[in-house]
């Protein structure tokens, strides 16, 4: 998939700030072309997603159902304008538009947003996609970074009914932002950033790297050491109907 259309910061004021940057409600989707999912027609999956870390938020998550041939995001690639925009500034209605293109242009499955506000740690939501394609990917920004995110890329959907697949979810750095971890650099709301904070890219800040995966928080800037994690940072469970 090209870059140009790919498919590839906690508390009530966060949740009331990220409310402002969604602009598609829960599970709001395009749907364009087919893809078979191994059972020759649609399927409804339930789809959850649980926040592991003992500290750090995650926005509500970007979904994809696709074809095997795509993807939301590649390590060693660069980020997309999308990918960027979640991953330094919860703007995940950028990228929905972003996969939303992709959709009507391949024909490559469904997509949207699977929630209308962050998930908390230890909290987590659900919600139901409904496709023909085989394939299933997530990205949700890890509040309290400059540019982190839990990522899930072309795994398989079940393909019987009531089976269930379980996908533990990794952080990755999306490489497009200095990861200074001070909070004058994150989204203006406890526990991640303070004063006027930012919702914006910095371009004093722009890394022109590649997504990486990251290895948690350095301490070399002022945030709480709580919003560190070790392993996995979520758990993707996929129930077939």
């Amino acid at each position: 998939m090209s870059r140009t259309r790919p498919l590839t910061k906690v508390g009530l004021a966060l949740a009331a700030l990220l409310a402002t940057l969604v602009a598609l409600p829960i599970g709001a989707s395009a749907h364009s072309g087919h893809r078979d999912n191994g059972s020759g027609g649609e399927a409804t999956y339930t789809v959850t997603v649980r926040n592991l870390t003992g500290g750090q938020p995650l926005t509500p998550p970007n979904w994809a159902a696709h074809s095997q041939a795509a993807d939301v995001f590649q390590i060693g690639r660069p980020a997309t304008d999308g990918l960027q925009q979640v991953a330094e500034n919860g703007r995940v209605q950028v990228l929905a538009a972003e996969l939303e293109a992709a959709i009507d242009d391949q024909g490559l499955g469904v997509s949207g947003v699977g929630a209308d506000g962050p998930i908390l740690p230890g909290g987590q939501i659900s919600f139901d996609v409904t496709t023909d394609a085989d394939r299933f990917s997530l990205v949700a920004m890890l509040v309290c970074t400059n540019d982190g995110f839990a990522g899930l890329d072309a795994r398989r959907l079940p393909s019987g009914v009531g089976q269930t697949r379980h996908y533990l979810v990794r952080a990755y750095d999306a490489g497009t932002e200095i990861n200074t971890e001070l909070r004058q650099d994150l989204v203006p709301e406890p526990p991640c950033g303070e004063g006027p904070g930012s919702t914006m890219s910095n371009p004093d800040l722009a890394e022109d790297g590649v997504v990486r995966p990251h290895r948690t928080l350095r301490g070399v800037g002022d945030l709480d050491p709580n919003l560190d994690w070790r392993g996995p940072v979520a758990l993707v469970t996929i129930t077939r109907g």
